[in-house]
């Protein structure tokens, strides 16, 4: 018998509202993983995954982390994003520069790397971990993020099995691993509070912070004017 899901930050049922999740507080650690292009590292004793395996894992992984969207979004809003007023302080070229390293064209084959680097050292769980994000639980955390910035309209209602897709990832210590990979381990024990778009928002913000820095530095341009 399934068992009823825990708080629940992004989903709502055709039937009842979930209540309040908790799932913020300490988002920041997945830009950690997706700038440096790397997934942790396992024993790898398991057989190598199959490659249509690890092709769907790696799209599941970006569903759940949409960080290109995101950041194309922002830009095609602000010709001067993401330096808006402080955009004359630099050259064009540096601004341009900037505006290459977060668009997706450089992110997502980041993105792609990591999730392939986790399905080879994770063989033995890789279709578990694959089975829980496509049931549900990439859909309705990447839509959150998307949702919370504005760069989509509001999700459409999860369903039944969705939702409980979402409470697995979000409590099973069998997916452990594959929340510290993707950074979303604090979505275990954070603390409740605003609704499920500012959530998004909010993790969408944490996720920027280490792009915006380390595009800064690649661009030769001071991470004073960041702040």
């Amino acid at each position: 018998m399934n068992r009823p899901p825990p708080d629940c930050p992004f989903a709502r049922t055709g039937r009842r509202a979930c209540r309040p999740g908790r799932w913020v507080r300490r988002g920041a650690t997945a830009l950690a993983v997706l700038s440096s292009g790397c997934a942790p590292i396992g024993p790898g004793l398991a057989p190598a995954p199959g490659a249509d395996l690890v092709q769907r894992f790696t799209q599941a992984y970006v569903q759940l982390l949409p960080i290109g969207r995101l950041l194309d979004a922002a830009a095609a809003q602000d010709t001067r994003w993401p330096l808006a007023d402080r955009a004359d302080w630099v050259s064009a070229a540096q601004l341009g520069c900037m505006r290459r390293a977060l668009s997706s064209a450089e992110l997502t084959p980041r993105q792609h790397q990591a999730a392939r680097q986790y399905a080879e050292s994770h063989a033995d769980t890789l279709a578990a971990d694959l089975q829980v994000l496509e049931a549900g639980a990439a859909r309705l955390i990447g839509e959150a993020m998307l949702a919370g910035a504005g760069a989509m309209a509001a999700p459409a209602p999860a369903s039944a099995r969705e939702t409980q897709a979402l409470a697995d990832f979000v409590v099973e210590p069998r997916f452990a691993a594959l929340r510290r990979a993707t950074g979303l381990d604090p979505l275990t024990d954070a603390g409740t509070g605003a609704d499920p778009a500012q959530r998004g928002r909010a993790l969408g913000q944490r996720l920027l912070t280490r792009h915006m820095t380390d595009a800064f530095l690649h661009c030769h341009i001071p991470v004073q004017l960041l702040y």
